[in-house]
């Protein structure tokens, strides 16, 4: 029985590690309903593929209505995943308060790519930051390797927001890198779907790939659905089309509505 004893510490103190860890991820995640606004609709959903993971989302309401967001994808799972989201969630937060920058979703990026490379080395994630701005009806929006989003415009035209930047953390092997903004209209009966690689890559038991064009497809099917619904559905079919095949990755997806 004292044989097993060391391994039994080990347990308890790994699973005290993870509800640390969990406890602090629940923290800095929104809570569901938190996002109130009149001109938007909004939408989330996170699953993570252990108990903590990599995905991570956030928001700022800034103090002349425009609305700041970013949704990032930390490579790897579990506790080492979930400490670099805590510390995306700490650069966000006091980036947040630079007025030089927090209106440059590239500028933003560029940022927190900075922090987090003073603090560990060869840390790399995927990130997409928008900026809302209801009164010109407009995103401006910076994609760093991130799956791209999809806009679903009252015309039921779709467009894909493509990335314009390298994964974060490569800067430090590139010689030059331009931060841009792009920009593109965000208008009344306009939906933004944003989501992790881990929707797009989930597997079939033939290992098919759930892939963008299941999910276009899906889009274009539920045009004049509320974008809460088009989420919930993206949800559903990826989840009949994985089966019983176990998740491999974590899952999180947005949606954003122009409501006015």
């Amino acid at each position: 029985m004292k044989t097993n004893d060391p391994y039994q510490e080990l347990v308890v103190l790994f699973d005290k590690q993870l509800e640390f860890a969990q406890n602090l991820q629940k923290k800095i995640i929104p809570v569901p309903g938190s996002f109130i606004s009149d001109e938007y609709h909004f939408y989330s959903y996170l699953r993570p593929f252990r108990k903590v993971g990599g995905d991570f989302y956030d928001f700022h309401f800034m103090d002349d209505g425009k609305i700041s967001l970013i949704m990032a994808d930390a490579a790897g799972h579990g506790i080492d995943a979930a400490m670099i989201t805590s510390m995306i969630k700490l650069s966000y937060s006091y980036t947040m308060k630079d007025k030089s920058i927090n209106h440059s979703p590239s500028l933003i990026l560029k940022q927190i790519e900075h922090d987090i490379n003073q603090q560990l080395d060869n840390t790399f994630f995927t990130a997409i930051s928008i900026l809302l701005d209801p009164q010109s009806k407009t995103i401006y929006y910076a994609n760093a390797g991130h799956p791209a989003a999809i806009l679903i415009k009252s015309n039921h035209h779709v467009q894909h927001l493509r990335p314009n930047l390298p994964m974060l953390g490569l800067h430090q092997f590139l010689n030059s890198m331009s931060y841009n903004d792009l920009q593109v209209k965000f208008t009344k009966g306009d939906k933004l779907l944003l989501f992790t690689d881990g929707l797009v890559d989930s597997k079939n038991a033939a290992r098919e790939e759930f892939g963008m064009d299941r999910i276009t497809k899906i889009v274009k099917n539920s045009f004049n659905r509320p974008v809460s619904q088009i989420g919930g559905n993206i949800i559903n079919e990826s989840q009949k089309f994985r089966g019983d095949q176990p998740s491999s990755d974590d899952v999180c997806l947005l949606g954003l509505e122009v409501v006015e």
